[in-house]
């Protein structure tokens, strides 16, 4: 998530500069810089230094800067909706062919455009975790998180589909492209007043964004850190303002580098990739949360090792269908995006579905869900385990093997780069780690202590 603030910078920068100035600052660094910073952009450094002041001064500054700010976005999406709606021609859906290729109709490229275009864009449901995030920030987390997760899913759904189908509905889809999308499109129009308004909402929408992404990066860096798996030092909160402030400065410092090295693109094929694979984890560890996988503790008068048997193979039994469910899902996945779908593809990919839908049954009716031995409500509710979490498993996969081949490079790079930050520093530094250690170290002083007493 670090640098999707820098993604949001360059794209905020490069509308400032080609709407507002004119391109005098990208024209100036091009004539100035060398080639070695080439993706330099002096804006979106400037923004980035904004966002980590806000964040400095507290978390009730970010707070009402966004809401100031989500009054004026709105507003400028429904000024943009309705232009384009009352402006647009239905032909432009699906009878407009591309001059350059002959390409014509509704989805000119097919469903593997489809499903391309929507890995490549779904860095834009990044923002929806800072929900659960800043729990913490919360008064009432029990009763608001709920509300705010469902409501921000409702209102995004909306506002997507709409905008969409507003831009596509509006102007030849080939025309569309580039860090400017709506704002072109109104420009090339040239509807004046509704660019400027829909500029100033993008401008602020954009802002918001960044700001709440570095917020929710800041936050989550600290709990991690707090837990000792990063270094200590991102975890000390300043007394004044009750924000961890090396923690800010680090994670703005290294979101401006990120917007020095790489450019917007490839910021957002490497953050939706990141995403998918979060998603991915996500669901495989809501599966394993919902389920009862804990091993019965054994004592002389409760259970034999016989009776105990089963309790203690189900966590080997899960562990069988999942692998029975991932290996095919992973496949499926591969082939709906790789292969020509042939006959003999199509067969493969439905006795691939089958064994996938197979292995959730066996693990739904097989393996317990994790439930209280108090009241016996479930311990971890969510709706249709495990076919909701396993059908999230294959979409996420399918979304992320079409996207480009350098951002799937860039990604596995970066999880290299995390894993060796844990095995080498957080492995060690562990609070559960140490905690645990000190359990058994406990427990063994009981048993030598009990055993010298027998003595």
């Amino acid at each position: 998530m670090i640098i999707q603030s820098p993604m949001l910078t360059l794209g905020l920068s490069d509308n400032i500069d080609a709407f507002l100035i004119n391109g005098t600052v990208s024209a100036w660094e091009k004539a100035n810089f060398p080639d070695w910073l080439l993706h330099t952009d002096l804006i979106a450094i400037g923004i980035m230094l904004v966002f980590m002041v806000v964040n400095m001064i507290g978390i009730k500054a970010v707070s009402y800067l966004n809401i100031a700010i989500a009054v004026v976005s709105f507003i400028s999406l429904l000024v943009f909706n309705g232009v384009a709606l009352a402006k647009g021609s239905v032909d432009n859906l699906y009878k407009v062919v591309n001059p350059a290729d002959g390409r014509t109709g509704f989805a000119p490229f097919g469903f593997n455009g489809i499903v391309t275009g929507a890995g490549t864009a779904f860095f834009a449901f990044v923002g929806l975790e800072s929900v659960v995030t800043l729990a913490e920030e919360a008064v009432n987390p029990k009763r608001d998180l709920p509300r705010a997760t469902f409501g921000s899913f409702l209102i995004v759904l909306v506002l997507y589909v709409l905008t969409a189908f507003s831009i596509a509905y509006f102007e030849p889809w080939y025309k569309l492209g580039g860090n400017t999308g709506l704002i072109g499109s109104l420009k090339r129009q040239g509807l004046i007043l509704p660019q400027y308004i829909v500029t100033a909402g993008l401008i602020f929408t954009v802002f918001s964004c960044g700001l709440c992404t570095l917020t929710t990066v800041v936050r989550i860096v600290y709990s991690i850190a707090e837990d000792g798996l990063l270094f200590s030092f991102l975890s000390n909160i300043n007394k004044k303002t009750q924000v961890p402030l090396w923690n800010v400065f680090v994670c703005s410092v290294l979101g401006i580098l990120g917007s020095i090295v790489y450019d917007f693109d490839t910021l957002s094929h490497m953050i939706s990739g990141g995403t998918l694979v979060v998603f991915v984890v996500t669901a495989i560890a809501v599966m394993i949360l919902s389920y009862d996988l804990s091993d019965p503790e054994m004592t002389d008068t409760e259970e034999t090792p016989l009776t105990a048997l089963k309790p203690r193979a189900r966590k080997h039994l899960f562990i069988i269908f999942m692998c029975i469910f991932l290996a095919p899902t992973l496949l499926l996945a591969f082939f709906l995006a790789f292969l020509h779908q042939s006959t003999t593809v199509i067969i493969v990919e439905v006795l691939l579905s089958l064994v996938m839908l197979a292995s959730l049954i066996l693990i739904r009716c097989k393996i317990p869900l994790n439930a209280n031995e108090e009241d016996g409500t479930l311990s971890f509710k969510s709706p249709g385990k495990p076919f909701v979490q396993g059908f999230s498993v294959l979409i996420n996969l399918l979304l992320l093997f079409h996207l480009e081949v350098s951002a799937l490079k860039q990604l596995v790079i970066y999880c290299i780069v995390g894993l060796i930050v844990y095995f080498g520093y957080g492995i060690f530094f562990s609070k559960i780690t140490a905690e645990k250690q000190r359990h058994l170290k406990e427990e063994i002083s009981l048993d030598d202590s009990g055993e010298d007493f027998v003595t």
